[in-house]
């Protein structure tokens, strides 16, 4: 049985604390049977063989709360389960959720049964069709602003999202906007179990299938342990070619023969160190697939014509001779060491409660969390 909004009226703050990983408290350290559970786990989900084969049994009745393998889980093969509740008219459509799971099924991640990629499963309940309704998925109240975010969010969590299943799902939210402003979405923490996706009409997102598709990913990234910069959080990084990086959130990473890819890296391209960057060399020859974007020094945005392997002009003064000017290429207005990430080679599963985690959460700085906003955006295109 679903949650009925009615429990907004009993939420304590004790229990909105301890709902999701953006407010979690200390907890026990993992038991002796969380760590045979753990063991256990042959594909590396975090979800022990013992659920994905005979189902997960939440408060040791003996009866199974959550089916995982009805609902397609196979110990052999990673799962990720989501459940995604929604404010009326911000749920993605029927393709953006085929899209999303294409990303994770041709990931190139090794299981155990011989196959490659993640099967993921979405929960919207209802509203997109037998497909993707694993009996959860509600559409609440909406709300134009979720402010405080972190506390409107768990609360929604709260009245909606059964507890028996935060060992097993992702909880996230398609909503408006948060905190009074418009960035595109907010994972609460790195890694986690929660988060939202705020794309809605408050701020003027254009709300297409791309954008659903790439914030949704890239909001899922963070839970499962990705950042902005792969190893760190500096930004725009035409080495990054994810969408975790802000310059291909929205838009795609852009391919050399015109495609766009809707994913996580699964390259990691040449360092670029801006204080003498070698335009000879473009991204090495990992960017022989892809194109990139970069920052020049008035501030406007340049794409590679052809393949990221090539030369590119980073300090954009029309050659691609230089080796020893500098060029602040991401347009943080310093000169760095620009590392990339194979983001594939580093998921982190289960996040937060995910997997029956009891182990505290450090808390992720608030600089980190800051989100892409619409005026951001608005300013690359």
């Amino acid at each position: 049985m679903r949650p009925r909004p009615a429990l907004f009226a009993v939420l304590t703050s004790l229990t909105i604390a301890a709902l999701a990983g953006s407010n979690a408290v200390a907890a026990p350290p993992p038991t002796a049977e969380t760590k045979k559970v753990v063991a256990t786990d042959t594909d590396g989900d975090s979800l022990p063989d013992a659920w994905e084969t005979n189902g997960y049994d939440a408060n040791g009745d003996g009866v199974v709360d959550v089916d995982l393998p009805a609902m397609g889980a196979n110990p052999k093969k990673k799962d990720l389960f989501v459940e995604l509740d929604y404010m009326s008219g911000r749920l993605a459509s029927t393709a953006a959720l085929d899209r999303i799971v294409q990303v994770f099924a041709s990931a190139p991640v090794g299981n155990p049964d011989g196959s490659t990629g993640i099967t993921i499963h979405l929960d919207a309940g209802a509203a997109r069709g037998t497909k993707y309704d694993l009996g959860g998925g509600n559409e609440v109240p909406y709300d134009a602003d979720l402010n405080p975010s972190a506390t409107q969010t768990n609360a929604i969590k709260a009245a909606n999202f059964s507890s028996t299943r935060k060992a097993v799902f992702h909880y996230m939210l398609w909503g408006d906007s948060y905190d009074g402003g418009c960035s595109s979405g907010q994972a609460f923490n790195i890694p986690n179990d929660t988060f939202i996706v705020t794309v809605g009409p408050k701020c003027n997102w254009n709300a297409t299938d791309d954008v659903n598709v790439g914030t949704f990913v890239h909001e899922l990234g963070h839970n499962l342990g990705l950042k902005h910069g792969g190893t760190d959080n500096l930004n725009y990084k035409p080495n990054y070619l994810s969408v975790m990086n802000y310059s291909f959130q929205l838009g795609g990473v852009l391919k050399a023969d015109g495609t766009k890819y809707w994913g996580y890296s699964n390259v990691q391209p040449t360092s670029i160190n801006e204080a003498r960057p070698d335009e000879t060399v473009g991204l090495g020859s990992l960017g022989a697939g892809y194109r990139t974007s970069w920052k020049c020094p008035n501030g406007t945005t340049r794409t590679t014509a052809g393949a990221a392997n090539q030369p590119i002009d980073w300090n954009c003064d029309g050659d691609t001779n230089d080796t020893t000017t500098a060029a602040d290429v991401n347009g943080d207005k310093t000169t760095s060491i620009l590392i990339a990430q194979n983001n594939w080679a580093n998921i982190v599963f289960g996040g937060g409660a995910v997997g029956g985690g009891t182990a505290p959460l450090a808390k992720t700085p608030a600089s980190e969390l800051k989100e892409l906003t619409h005026a951001e955006w608005t300013a690359q295109h």
